[in-house]
């Protein structure tokens, strides 16, 4: 018995060190083990073929993975003094892969609309009003029989604007409902869309609105203002008749001067 037990211990020393590659458990081979098992035991490239659960492992298995017959997975681990074959996952052993992580979908970027969520007025009109928001009014003091006593008359315009602390809160709350993505008011002239000079409404919020500052080549305030003071001109110099210029330029003051043939 005694001779058994160094026998066994030897054949773990040399396993250990790698001159013995036959499996064998540090006690006593079990009851049961075939001799198909130690046959088909071999290194294969870097796997190991047949390995016998909990058997010592030669040198150079250590750190490297096998099957057993049964095609479980198995990694020659250390386990105290000794290397023996352990099951894949195990202190010491393979590491089973992370799973990946799904690649995140990209998030659509929001498609841009002419009458953004929550806005009363629609910007697709630019660079004129929304004809439902501001269709433009008319002063009813003015007429074509005022006009020499009104609109013609030298100041009329500085007379009749509203205060300024009026236009600058109505631009605020404008900018507002148009869903402008700007809200800095300078950048937006509140504008009279029948201007004071053709008989405009000075404070209906009907006429009034917040007209783009930073606008493309003929469509600022400056290139409306051009065009009223040629409607201004025909009316007062009785080439025109009031109603049909207030008409033309509340309509689309883009195309007023040729609509009227001026």
């Amino acid at each position: 018995m005694r001779a058994r037990s160094l026998l066994i211990a030897l054949c773990a020393v040399l396993a250990s060190a790698g001159l013995l590659v036959v499996p064998f458990a540090a006690e006593a081979a079990p009851t049961g083990t075939s001799s198909a098992s130690a046959g088909c035991y071999r290194q294969v490239g870097d796997h190991w073929e047949c390995v016998t659960p909990g058997a010592f492992c030669p040198a150079a298995a250590h750190g490297r993975n096998g099957t057993s017959q049964d095609g479980d997975s198995y990694r020659c681990v250390q386990d105290g003094a000794y290397w023996r074959w352990k099951p894949a996952g195990s202190s010491g052993g393979a590491t089973p892969k992370p799973t990946p992580k799904p690649t995140a979908k990209p998030t659509p970027k929001p498609t841009p609309t002419a009458k953004p969520a929550g806005a009363k007025c629609s910007q697709k009109y630019l660079p004129l009003p929304d004809p439902k928001c501001q269709p433009g009014t008319r002063n009813p003091a003015v007429t074509q029989e005022t006009i020499k006593s009104t609109i013609c008359t030298p100041g009329y315009s500085r007379r009749v604007a509203p205060p300024a602390s009026y236009a600058n809160a109505l631009r605020v709350t404008q900018i507002a409902q148009y869903g402008y993505g700007d809200r800095k008011p300078s950048h937006y002239k509140e504008d009279h869309l029948i201007p004071l000079s053709l008989g405009g409404s000075p404070k209906s919020a009907k006429n009034l609105w917040p007209q783009p500052v930073l606008a493309g080549k003929g469509k600022t305030p400056a290139d409306k203002d051009a065009v009223e003071l040629t409607l201004w001109r025909a009316v007062c110099h009785g080439e025109v008749p009031l109603a049909k210029a207030q008409q033309a330029i509340a309509k689309n003051w883009r195309t007023a001067v040729r609509r009227l043939g001026l």
